[in-house]
């Protein structure tokens, strides 16, 4: 499981909306394996600021520091939408279109029209994924 603190910015009625810092030299410690905040920018592709929602029986105070955890297969498999699937639509895209039409601009409009496709796909399929529990982050404990 992926850790990293992060600061509540928001509590109400068991949900909570915190907040997690990227430091500035994230992703180039010996840790960085084993870091949530390494993990998440490099799923974002940005470093900063990353505010999420967390279901919580645990009252919480705006403030107060947690440790929030994320599975490890979840963000591989986010990884994998994001990235693999529409790789692999541009590739198949590009042979299909190779194969079936001999005019460029042809070619170009259905791998280009197939891949943003792709895009909408991952997008509708992770928000879907986006409503089990397996991919939200889970509060692991108050740090004070």
């Amino acid at each position: 499981m992926l850790t990293e603190s992060a600061v509540v910015i928001d509590y109400r009625d068991g949900i909570a909306k915190v907040k997690c810092q990227s430091k500035t030299a994230c992703g180039s410690c010996a840790a960085k394996n084993a870091c949530g905040s390494a993990a998440l920018s490099e799923l974002t592709g940005e470093p900063g600021e990353h505010i999420l929602i967390i279901s919580t029986i645990t009252p919480l105070k705006i403030g107060q520091q947690v440790e929030i955890g994320l599975q490890e297969q979840s963000l591989l498999f986010s990884a994998f939408l994001a990235y693999v699937i529409p790789l692999m639509t541009l590739l198949i895209g590009t042979f299909v279109a190779t194969a079936i039409f001999s005019n460029e601009l042809i070619s170009a409009a259905f791998i280009f029209i197939s891949t943003a496709l792709s895009f909408l796909a991952v997008r509708f399929y992770a928000k879907k994924l986006n409503k089990k529990s397996a991919f939200e982050p889970i509060l692991l404990r108050v740090l004070n």
